[in-house]
């Protein structure tokens, strides 16, 4: 994946040890424009809804955002950043406040290299469900660490789901594997074959319609996630410093504005 440009680069709020052990920690894009000089920043998340055919709410999936940068590709970024981006949706997202998804799971979406990379992942099994992103190699260290998260409590789901080998390397592993509309226009019922082989509960990603929602229902899939049911908006998490000066574990609200 391309690294992005220099104003996409992002800095750690705190000094960061060993990731093995590691807390996540809340990471940031650098300021520009007339924020160059802020000293403050606000936290926050992403967070989309996952339904059901009848429009039952059943979890959410969590998103890198920052302030003032819309239409951020994460998924283009190298994967030491796509990393830190995990990294702050967590820390984020389960800091001091308001429960973020009350009564409800959310999906996050982790790397091979984070996966690999840390012993433990710091949230609670009961409430994250681990998201494997497309690029990931699904090689004996990664199994590894999946089996044992799931022997912790965690579910696994397949984010992108196109039946490369490593996807079905996985799929066994797998509680719900995730379909981008797009991908089955452009592949047709032959991905829905594949994608149900171990057995997972089928989620579809990208549904902006009635008629792509009535599509995706005939062929079987359980849940949906799009705008067709409700676009993504950004969760405030409250404030925390640029630099790494002050402490940042103590938030300053957790109200919920409208985003993209």
């Amino acid at each position: 994946m391309a690294p992005p440009g220099r104003s996409l680069w992002i800095r750690y709020i705190r000094h960061v040890p060993d990731k093995l052990t590691q807390a996540p920690r809340l990471w940031h894009l650098s300021p520009s424009g007339r924020h160059a000089q802020a000293t403050r920043t606000r936290v926050l998340v992403g967070r989309q809804g996952i339904f059901t055919g009848t429009f039952e709410l059943v979890a959410y999936e969590l998103f890198f955002r920052a302030p003032g940068r819309l239409g951020l590709r994460v998924d283009l970024w190298n994967q030491t950043q796509q990393d830190r981006a995990t990294d702050h949706v967590i820390a984020a997202a389960f800091r001091e406040g308001a429960d973020i998804a009350p009564n409800h799971p959310v999906s996050i979406n982790f790397t091979r290299s984070y996966l690999v990379g840390r012993r433990e992942l710091h949230c609670d099994p009961a409430k994250v469900i681990v998201e494997v992103v497309e690029s990931a190699f699904a090689d004996e260290s990664l199994r590894q660490s999946l089996t044992e998260l799931k022997a912790q409590g965690f579910r696994i789901a397949l984010d992108d789901f196109v039946g490369t080998r490593s996807q079905m390397d996985l799929l066994a592993l797998a509680e719900f594997v995730k379909v981008d509309y797009r991908d089955l226009k452009a592949r047709g019922s032959e991905l829905v074959e594949l994608a149900r082989e171990g057995g997972a509960t089928l989620v579809a990603e990208r549904i902006e319609n009635r008629a792509a929602l009535a599509e995706c229902v005939d062929l079987g899939f359980d849940y949906f996630q799009g705008y067709a049911f409700e676009p993504a908006i950004l969760v405030d998490r409250g404030g925390a410093p640029v630099d790494g000066a002050a402490p940042v574990d103590t938030p300053e609200g957790a109200a919920e504005v409208g985003g993209t």
